[in-house]
Protein backbone atom coordinates (compact mmCIF):
# COMPACT_ATOMS: atom_id res chain seq x y z
CA UNK A 1 0.00 0.00 0.00
CA UNK A 2 2.91 2.51 0.92
CA UNK A 3 4.28 1.67 -2.56
CA UNK A 4 1.30 2.43 -4.27
CA UNK A 5 0.41 5.65 -2.88
CA UNK A 6 4.20 6.91 -3.20
CA UNK A 7 3.12 5.62 -7.22
CA UNK A 8 -0.12 7.96 -7.25
CA UNK A 9 1.90 10.54 -5.53
CA UNK A 10 4.26 10.12 -8.28
CA UNK A 11 1.88 10.52 -10.83
CA UNK A 12 0.05 13.57 -9.71
CA UNK A 13 3.58 15.41 -9.61
CA UNK A 14 4.06 14.65 -13.02
CA UNK A 15 0.90 15.59 -14.39
CA UNK A 16 0.97 18.86 -12.58
CA UNK A 17 4.34 19.87 -13.66
CA UNK A 18 3.09 19.35 -17.69
CA UNK A 19 -0.05 21.68 -17.31
CA UNK A 20 1.79 24.83 -15.82
CA UNK A 21 1.67 27.99 -18.25
CA UNK A 22 3.47 30.84 -18.75
CA UNK A 23 2.73 33.88 -16.99
CA UNK A 24 0.27 35.78 -19.13
CA UNK A 25 -2.34 38.85 -19.24
CA UNK A 26 -6.05 37.23 -18.32
CA UNK A 27 -7.39 40.72 -19.32
CA UNK A 28 -6.88 39.78 -22.97
CA UNK A 29 -5.65 43.10 -23.64
CA UNK A 30 -2.64 44.15 -25.70
CA UNK A 31 -1.17 47.52 -28.04
CA UNK A 32 -1.41 46.61 -31.84
CA UNK A 33 0.35 48.79 -34.67
CA UNK A 34 -0.93 51.84 -35.43
CA UNK A 35 -1.96 51.26 -38.93
CA UNK A 36 -4.27 48.39 -37.87
CA UNK A 37 -6.75 51.14 -36.05
CA UNK A 38 -10.27 50.27 -36.46
CA UNK A 39 -11.02 54.29 -36.66
CA UNK A 40 -8.71 56.20 -38.12
CA UNK A 41 -8.79 59.99 -37.30
CA UNK A 42 -8.47 62.82 -40.51
CA UNK A 43 -5.20 63.69 -42.36
CA UNK A 44 -4.99 66.73 -40.33
CA UNK A 45 -4.57 64.96 -36.86
CA UNK A 46 -5.08 64.09 -34.20
CA UNK A 47 -2.16 61.82 -34.65
CA UNK A 48 -2.55 58.34 -33.38
CA UNK A 49 -0.11 57.28 -30.63
CA UNK A 50 -0.86 53.83 -29.66
CA UNK A 51 -3.66 51.17 -29.85
CA UNK A 52 -4.63 48.51 -27.48
CA UNK A 53 -7.60 45.96 -28.58
CA UNK A 54 -9.52 43.33 -26.43
CA UNK A 55 -11.24 40.41 -28.39
CA UNK A 56 -14.02 39.82 -26.54
CA UNK A 57 -16.88 36.65 -27.23
CA UNK A 58 -19.35 38.84 -28.90
CA UNK A 59 -17.13 41.98 -29.85
CA UNK A 60 -13.55 43.57 -30.93
CA UNK A 61 -12.87 46.54 -28.60
CA UNK A 62 -9.89 49.43 -29.72
CA UNK A 63 -9.28 51.88 -27.37
CA UNK A 64 -6.92 54.58 -29.67
CA UNK A 65 -4.84 57.08 -28.03
CA UNK A 66 -4.32 60.29 -30.15
CA UNK A 67 -1.80 63.12 -29.68
CA UNK A 68 -2.54 65.55 -26.59
CA UNK A 69 -1.15 68.98 -26.52
CA UNK A 70 -3.72 70.22 -23.93
CA UNK A 71 -3.07 71.10 -20.53
CA UNK A 72 -6.75 69.58 -19.02
CA UNK A 73 -6.10 66.27 -17.15
CA UNK A 74 -6.57 62.87 -19.07
CA UNK A 75 -6.05 61.66 -22.80
CA UNK A 76 -7.28 62.58 -26.22
CA UNK A 77 -8.63 58.89 -27.28
CA UNK A 78 -11.10 57.44 -29.58
CA UNK A 79 -13.19 54.32 -28.14
CA UNK A 80 -14.87 51.84 -30.51
CA UNK A 81 -16.79 48.67 -30.12
CA UNK A 82 -17.17 46.40 -33.00
CA UNK A 83 -20.34 44.13 -32.24
CA UNK A 84 -20.04 40.82 -34.70
CA UNK A 85 -19.24 37.59 -35.05
CA UNK A 86 -16.23 36.40 -33.64
CA UNK A 87 -14.05 33.24 -33.54
CA UNK A 88 -14.88 30.15 -31.18
CA UNK A 89 -11.07 30.85 -29.37
CA UNK A 90 -12.38 34.02 -27.80
CA UNK A 91 -15.37 32.10 -26.63
CA UNK A 92 -13.49 31.91 -23.15
CA UNK A 93 -13.25 35.82 -22.76
CA UNK A 94 -16.14 37.93 -21.25
CA UNK A 95 -18.67 39.99 -23.41
CA UNK A 96 -18.67 43.34 -24.25
CA UNK A 97 -21.49 45.03 -22.57
CA UNK A 98 -23.72 47.23 -25.04
CA UNK A 99 -24.76 50.40 -23.79
CA UNK A 100 -27.94 51.94 -25.26
CA UNK A 101 -27.20 55.80 -26.84
CA UNK A 102 -29.36 57.79 -24.25
CA UNK A 103 -28.70 61.27 -23.34
CA UNK A 104 -28.47 60.76 -19.54
CA UNK A 105 -25.69 57.51 -20.45
CA UNK A 106 -24.06 59.41 -22.59
CA UNK A 107 -23.60 62.57 -20.04
CA UNK A 108 -22.13 60.37 -17.21
CA UNK A 109 -19.43 59.03 -19.84
CA UNK A 110 -18.99 62.49 -20.80
CA UNK A 111 -18.43 63.60 -17.00
CA UNK A 112 -16.11 60.10 -16.64
CA UNK A 113 -13.95 61.17 -19.15
CA UNK A 114 -13.88 64.28 -18.47
CA UNK A 115 -13.82 65.46 -14.55
CA UNK A 116 -13.98 68.96 -13.42
CA UNK A 117 -14.55 70.10 -17.08
CA UNK A 118 -18.47 72.30 -16.81
CA UNK A 119 -20.21 70.41 -19.79
CA UNK A 120 -22.80 71.04 -22.02
CA UNK A 121 -24.85 68.74 -24.35
CA UNK A 122 -25.03 70.21 -27.67
CA UNK A 123 -29.27 69.84 -28.70
CA UNK A 124 -28.04 70.76 -32.28
CA UNK A 125 -29.05 67.56 -34.98
CA UNK A 126 -25.87 66.67 -36.75
CA UNK A 127 -24.55 64.20 -38.72
CA UNK A 128 -21.29 62.91 -40.39
CA UNK A 129 -20.88 60.46 -42.99
CA UNK A 130 -22.22 57.84 -40.89
CA UNK A 131 -25.71 59.04 -39.41
CA UNK A 132 -26.57 61.35 -36.47
CA UNK A 133 -24.23 61.89 -33.59
CA UNK A 134 -24.03 64.05 -30.47
CA UNK A 135 -21.57 65.61 -28.40
CA UNK A 136 -21.24 67.45 -25.23
CA UNK A 137 -18.57 70.68 -25.24
CA UNK A 138 -16.79 72.80 -22.47
CA UNK A 139 -14.04 74.22 -21.34
CA UNK A 140 -11.04 72.48 -19.68
CA UNK A 141 -7.92 74.07 -17.95
CA UNK A 142 -5.94 77.01 -19.31
CA UNK A 143 -8.61 78.18 -21.90
CA UNK A 144 -8.53 74.46 -23.38
CA UNK A 145 -11.53 73.55 -24.96
CA UNK A 146 -12.85 70.14 -24.60
CA UNK A 147 -15.81 67.88 -26.36
CA UNK A 148 -17.07 64.28 -25.72
CA UNK A 149 -18.65 62.47 -28.89
CA UNK A 150 -20.69 59.48 -29.35
CA UNK A 151 -22.19 57.90 -32.27
CA UNK A 152 -24.16 54.68 -33.00
CA UNK A 153 -24.13 53.06 -35.88
CA UNK A 154 -26.46 50.45 -36.67
CA UNK A 155 -29.12 49.76 -39.14
CA UNK A 156 -32.49 50.29 -39.02
CA UNK A 157 -34.95 47.44 -37.80
CA UNK A 158 -36.89 46.55 -40.20
CA UNK A 159 -33.36 45.84 -42.03
CA UNK A 160 -31.87 43.87 -39.66
CA UNK A 161 -32.17 39.92 -38.66
CA UNK A 162 -29.65 37.00 -37.29
CA UNK A 163 -29.01 36.41 -40.61
CA UNK A 164 -28.45 39.50 -42.92
CA UNK A 165 -27.84 43.20 -42.01
CA UNK A 166 -26.49 42.53 -38.24
CA UNK A 167 -23.84 44.45 -36.28
CA UNK A 168 -23.50 47.61 -34.80
CA UNK A 169 -20.48 49.93 -34.22
CA UNK A 170 -20.58 51.98 -31.23
CA UNK A 171 -17.62 55.23 -31.02
CA UNK A 172 -16.87 57.78 -28.35
CA UNK A 173 -14.39 60.42 -28.69
CA UNK A 174 -12.80 62.72 -25.66
CA UNK A 175 -10.86 65.51 -27.38
CA UNK A 176 -9.00 68.54 -25.74
CA UNK A 177 -7.09 71.16 -27.70
CA UNK A 178 -5.12 74.26 -26.41
CA UNK A 179 -7.27 77.04 -27.53
CA UNK A 180 -9.25 75.33 -29.85
CA UNK A 181 -13.13 76.68 -30.39
CA UNK A 182 -16.58 74.05 -30.38
CA UNK A 183 -16.26 74.05 -34.73
CA UNK A 184 -12.37 72.87 -34.19
CA UNK A 185 -13.23 70.28 -32.05
CA UNK A 186 -15.73 68.81 -34.09
CA UNK A 187 -13.74 68.52 -37.22
CA UNK A 188 -12.35 64.83 -35.67
CA UNK A 189 -16.19 63.82 -35.80
CA UNK A 190 -17.11 64.94 -39.35
CA UNK A 191 -13.74 63.42 -40.43
CA UNK A 192 -12.72 60.32 -39.20
CA UNK A 193 -12.62 57.21 -41.29
CA UNK A 194 -14.48 53.25 -40.25
CA UNK A 195 -11.99 51.16 -42.09
CA UNK A 196 -12.52 47.78 -39.76
CA UNK A 197 -14.89 45.01 -40.66
CA UNK A 198 -15.61 41.42 -39.83
CA UNK A 199 -15.12 38.94 -42.66
CA UNK A 200 -18.94 37.56 -42.50
CA UNK A 201 -20.45 39.32 -45.93
CA UNK A 202 -24.39 39.24 -43.66
CA UNK A 203 -22.60 41.75 -40.96
CA UNK A 204 -23.73 45.20 -42.36
CA UNK A 205 -24.31 48.12 -39.33
CA UNK A 206 -24.62 50.25 -42.62
CA UNK A 207 -28.23 48.81 -43.76
CA UNK A 208 -29.40 49.51 -46.80
CA UNK A 209 -27.74 51.69 -49.47
CA UNK A 210 -30.06 54.68 -50.43
CA UNK A 211 -32.11 54.25 -53.57
CA UNK A 212 -31.11 56.08 -57.04
CA UNK A 213 -32.99 59.30 -58.34
CA UNK A 214 -36.09 59.06 -60.20
CA UNK A 215 -34.77 60.28 -63.16
CA UNK A 216 -31.52 57.76 -63.18
CA UNK A 217 -32.33 55.78 -66.30
CA UNK A 218 -35.26 56.98 -67.02
CA UNK A 219 -36.11 58.88 -71.28
CA UNK A 220 -36.59 62.36 -71.24
CA UNK A 221 -34.36 63.31 -67.75
CA UNK A 222 -31.59 64.75 -69.08
CA UNK A 223 -28.60 65.63 -66.56
CA UNK A 224 -26.05 68.03 -67.30
CA UNK A 225 -22.50 68.61 -66.09
CA UNK A 226 -22.13 70.82 -62.99
CA UNK A 227 -19.43 73.21 -62.73
CA UNK A 228 -17.92 72.37 -59.59
CA UNK A 229 -17.33 74.80 -56.83
CA UNK A 230 -14.36 77.03 -56.40
CA UNK A 231 -11.79 75.50 -53.17
CA UNK A 232 -10.19 78.43 -52.88
CA UNK A 233 -11.41 81.91 -52.94
CA UNK A 234 -9.26 84.78 -51.97
CA UNK A 235 -9.58 88.31 -52.72
CA UNK A 236 -7.62 89.37 -55.39
CA UNK A 237 -4.47 92.02 -55.13
CA UNK A 238 -4.38 94.69 -57.15
CA UNK A 239 -0.77 95.57 -57.60
CA UNK A 240 -0.17 99.36 -58.86
CA UNK A 241 2.42 100.50 -60.48
CA UNK A 242 5.31 103.03 -57.93
CA UNK A 243 5.11 106.21 -58.96
CA UNK A 244 7.57 108.12 -61.11
CA UNK A 245 10.91 109.35 -58.99
CA UNK A 246 10.47 113.00 -59.42
CA UNK A 247 13.88 114.81 -60.38
CA UNK A 248 13.99 117.90 -59.46
CA UNK A 249 15.05 120.59 -62.74
CA UNK A 250 17.24 123.35 -62.80
CA UNK A 251 15.85 125.82 -65.06
CA UNK A 252 18.37 128.30 -66.14
CA UNK A 253 17.04 131.59 -66.20
CA UNK A 254 18.04 133.39 -69.28
CA UNK A 255 20.34 137.31 -68.03
CA UNK A 256 18.93 140.12 -69.62
CA UNK A 257 22.03 142.41 -70.59
CA UNK A 258 21.12 145.89 -70.24
CA UNK A 259 22.38 147.90 -73.09
CA UNK A 260 25.38 149.84 -72.85
CA UNK A 261 25.06 153.44 -72.11
CA UNK A 262 26.32 155.88 -75.50
CA UNK A 263 26.79 159.41 -75.18
CA UNK A 264 24.34 161.32 -77.60
CA UNK A 265 26.10 162.66 -80.25
CA UNK A 266 25.87 165.81 -82.84
CA UNK A 267 23.29 163.91 -84.96
CA UNK A 268 20.73 163.64 -82.96
CA UNK A 269 17.47 164.79 -83.89
CA UNK A 270 15.61 167.76 -81.69
CA UNK A 271 12.46 167.87 -81.30
CA UNK A 272 10.37 171.40 -80.61
CA UNK A 273 9.08 171.27 -77.22
CA UNK A 274 5.81 173.38 -76.53
CA UNK A 275 6.04 177.09 -76.84
CA UNK A 276 8.38 177.17 -79.58
CA UNK A 277 12.06 175.70 -78.04
CA UNK A 278 13.77 172.77 -79.71
CA UNK A 279 14.81 169.80 -77.27
CA UNK A 280 17.58 167.58 -78.57
CA UNK A 281 15.62 163.76 -78.81
CA UNK A 282 16.89 161.20 -77.15
CA UNK A 283 19.30 159.14 -78.49
CA UNK A 284 18.25 155.65 -80.49
CA UNK A 285 21.33 153.84 -80.66
CA UNK A 286 21.40 150.70 -82.95
CA UNK A 287 23.81 147.85 -81.46
CA UNK A 288 25.97 146.65 -84.77
CA UNK A 289 25.76 143.58 -86.70
CA UNK A 290 27.17 140.33 -85.29
CA UNK A 291 28.81 139.99 -88.38
CA UNK A 292 30.56 143.32 -87.47
CA UNK A 293 33.02 141.67 -84.76
CA UNK A 294 33.79 139.07 -87.29
CA UNK A 295 37.41 139.02 -88.60
CA UNK A 296 38.05 141.77 -91.44
CA UNK A 297 34.50 143.28 -90.48
CA UNK A 298 32.89 141.55 -93.96
CA UNK A 299 28.78 141.74 -93.49
CA UNK A 300 26.88 139.66 -95.91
Amino acid sequence: MASLAFVFAAVALVSGCATQDDVGTPTNAKIVPAETALVLPPPGGPAVLNVVERRRTNAIEQDIYLYTSASTPGQNVLRVQFFGPMEPRFDQQKSSGYVAVRSSEMMRQARRALPGVALAQSSDFLQNNYGPFGYAYGRGHGGDGCIFAWQQIRGAENHRSPLKGYGTIQIRLRYCATGASETELLAPVYNYTIVGSFGDPAWNPYGAPPPLEAGIGRVGSPIYRREPAPTDIRPATVVTAPAPARRAVRVEQPVRQQPAAVPATSNAVRLPEPGGTVKAAPSVIVPPPACDTQAGGVCP
